[in-house]
């Protein structure tokens, strides 16, 4: 067996959520009330399996649950792949059906109720998955389990017996919850029973009493005597803690639990004075870190840390150290509720979970590895595409600084609106034609697809350069089928760059640029600016400026990028199509330049609202 996922049933805001569980990070990902930390509450419940060795976990997990008649209640399930050693724990190689043969997706299902108000969980039994196949293989009668033998056609032949070996919490109508012998089929419980949640609030406090502590709890008030606790009982592991607080922050020599008239707080030796800085002076980034490394190096190997918030007030430096160290210790599992763009970009989009709202989140037997592990090493960002209300894709990087500040122009877009509008880059810097802009948008919808936002607005906006056929091409594509969300656009003129072709502009800009570089530009003046502008446009029969032609209207048809580039080599300026051209995009207005409508109008009302 090897692990899949938990899912849940009717539990906070989702009929179904199915969390991942493969060994390393798994960050859940998602706006505020989206659901985060009530699964990292939900899994904190994996304590509680009744097998030997449950703990008990926090009352509050009760609010969660959707069912509260008679007494709050969920289902949770927990999903293993099936592999070949797995074939005699069901003691017929099912193999031999023909069925389970062609099947191509084989897990086993097991199936619990969670009563959170009595911190207790019920085995209620367990199938065989296999595509759409399904047989049961344990199966509960009050306390007792029983196990389905099948012979070769399938059928079942026998039934075994599973007592329980004891009893632990009680139920809510006074009887007790049957625990099980974790052998043979349930071998695997053991380990998933070893879950610490972190709480996003994690603050130390000043002084406590003397006391030995064997656990940190979930909120790190306790730091003070646990880590003497450490301390006395381990000091390798202490150090390894004290290495990770001086390595991210070098200002302090030593982390030191005092203890003085029966109770424990916590200074830090400053490396500069030698003097001791208590914890309460040391800013709450030092806190944090010194909380989250105890957590994760006093966790037993396996150990499934469960992280809401880790980077609370930590300098975006500090974050990225603690993510190093997050990946350092992969004998652990992690799931990571954040919001942080730094961890989000830190993983490969297989490892988020994105939440939305009452949406159901289930398990994709077909997520790829290969296509966002490649796209994401091209240098593309999950948080580019997973805290937007829309995206509109754009061919280059220059699209990507201008077009929202031309957008920005249009008096009937709210700025809020359009903050909440990302605007990625594809492949291709405007030199993708044919099959190749095809292959790059159907790579980003199934990027999409990956990263669970396939439900979201979009806009694929091309050059207005694109030929004829490659537009016929494009729209081909599924993704622009009725009852999609994806829009298929072009500019009217042949890139973005000719909507800066405008003299006031560029004079305005060549002005700043000779300010901040406090070089003056030689007889600059608006009509110089205007004539040289006229002056390289005039060049039609130039391939470079028009290839595909000047037409009956060269404005539209020549290559914006172009025009500027041999414009300003006449002012022995390097063009930047990214840092000059946006400059020039901050002088453009509606009234020096009133082609900004046609940007405006290929984006519907009901895409980018208007006031």
């Amino acid at each position: 067996m090897r692990l899949l996922g938990i899912e849940f049933e009717n539990y906070a805001c989702f009929e179904r959520a199915f969390v991942p569980l493969d060994a390393g990070i798994q960050l859940l990902a998602g706006k505020n009330n989206s659901g985060k930390t009530a699964l990292l509450r939900g899994l904190s419940t994996l304590t509680a399996l009744p097998f030997e060795g449950w703990k008990p976990f926090a009352a509050e997990v009760a609010r969660y649950s959707k069912s509260q008649k008679p007494h709050p209640s969920h289902y949770m399930r927990i999903h293993f792949r099936y592999e070949g050693k797995d074939r005699a724990l069901i003691e017929r190689n099912v193999e031999q059906w023909r069925e389970f043969e062609d099947s191509i997706d084989r897990r086993w299902v097991f199936e619990f109720k969670v009563l959170p108000q009595n911190s207790c969980i019920l085995l209620l039994g367990a199938e065989l998955q296999f595509d759409h196949n399904k047989i049961p293989v344990l199966e509960a009668s009050g306390a007792n389990l029983t196990k389905l033998i099948y012979d070769e056609r399938g059928k079942t032949q026998l039934r075994k017996g599973i007592g329980p070996i004891g009893y632990g919490a009680q139920l809510p109508e006074g009887n007790a919850a049957p625990i099980f012998s974790p052998d043979g089929l349930l071998s695997e419980f053991p380990a998933l029973m070893k879950a610490r949640i972190v709480h996003a609030h994690r603050v130390v406090r000043p002084n406590l009493g003397l006391q030995a502590l064997d656990t940190l709890n979930e909120s790190a008030d306790s730091l003070g005597p646990f880590l003497d606790t450490v301390l006395s009982n381990d000091r390798e592991t202490f150090d390894r803690i004290q290495s990770v607080v001086t390595n991210i922050f070098p200002e302090f020599r030593f982390v030191n639990p005092e203890k003085a008239q029966n109770s424990v707080s916590i200074t830090l030796t400053s490396k500069r004075t030698n003097e001791k800085v208590p914890l309460t002076h040391c800013g709450t980034g030092v806190e944090q870190v010194l909380a989250l490394a105890t957590f994760v190096l006093t966790a037993g190997p396996g150990t499934i840390i469960l992280l809401d918030e880790p980077h609370s007030y930590l300098h975006p430096t500090a974050e990225r150290q603690v993510t190093d160290f997050l990946f350092s210790h992969s004998e652990l599992r992690y799931v990571i509720a954040t919001h942080s763009a730094i961890l989000i970009n830190s993983v490969t989009p297989d490892r988020i979970l994105v939440l939305g709202g009452s949406d159901v989140i289930t398990e994709s037997s077909t997520r790829s590895d290969s296509l966002p592990s490649l796209i994401h090493s091209l240098g593309y960002k999950n948080s580019d595409l997973l805290f937007s209300d829309r995206l509109i894709f754009v061919e280059g990087e220059s699209d990507q600084e201008i077009l929202p500040l031309l957008l920005s122009r249009n008096p009937k877009i709210s700025v809020a609106d359009l903050e909440r509008t990302g605007i990625p880059v594809m492949n291709g810097e405007g030199k993708l034609r044919g099959r190749d802009q095809q292959r790059s948008l159907l790579y980003w919808e199934k990027f999409l697809i990956q990263l669970g936002k396939n439900k979201m607005p979009r806009v694929y906006l091309f050059d207005g350069g694109c030929v004829q056929d490659d537009r016929k091409l494009l729209e081909k594509s599924q993704v622009f089928e009725p009852g999609n969300p994806g829009l298929l656009r072009f500019l009217t003129m042949h890139e973005i760059e000719n909507y800066l072709l405008v003299p006031d502009a560029i004079f305005s800009a060549l002005k700043e640029l000779a300010e901040f570089e406090r070089e003056p530009i030689e007889d600059l003046a608006l009509e110089r600016v205007t004539s040289v502008l006229q002056d390289v446009m005039s060049k039609r029969d130039n391939q470079k400026l028009y290839p595909n032609g000047s037409g009956e209207n060269p404005i539209q048809n020549v290559k914006g990028s172009v025009v500027l580039d041999m414009f300003f080599s006449q002012f022995r300026i390097r063009y930047d199509k990214r840092r000059v051209g946006r400059l020039i995009a901050t002088k453009i207005t509606e009234k020096n330049q009133p082609l900004l409508e046609e940007i405006w109008k290929l984006f519907p009302r009901d895409f980018l609202p208007c006031i």
